[in-house]
């Protein structure tokens, strides 16, 4: 059997959106996407959200898991990409 999909990288789109502090501003609402392998783990999912906000002066919680709603995933290649 012949298989079309060697070397395909499935990934999955997830929504996310919460309160984040920032700094010398208080508390802002934050809302983005994710797109990672479709086999990632939810840490990975909050790693790279937290890796985003920080990257943009915002302070990330301990709970941030709590923080941060992250929505069912979407395969990656039916929406529209946006920035989030």
């Amino acid at each position: 059997m012949n298989s079309t999909n060697n070397g395909v990288h499935r990934e999955i789109t997830h929504h996310w959106f919460g309160w984040v502090t920032v700094p010398g501003q208080g508390p802002a609402w934050a809302r983005g996407h994710v797109t990672v392998r479709l086999c990632a783990p939810r840490e990975e999912i909050y790693r790279l959200i937290a890796a985003w906000l920080r990257e943009r002066g915002c302070t990330v919680p301990t709970d941030f898991p709590q923080a941060i709603t992250v929505l069912p995933g979407q395969p990656a290649n039916d929406i529209t990409p946006r920035r989030g």
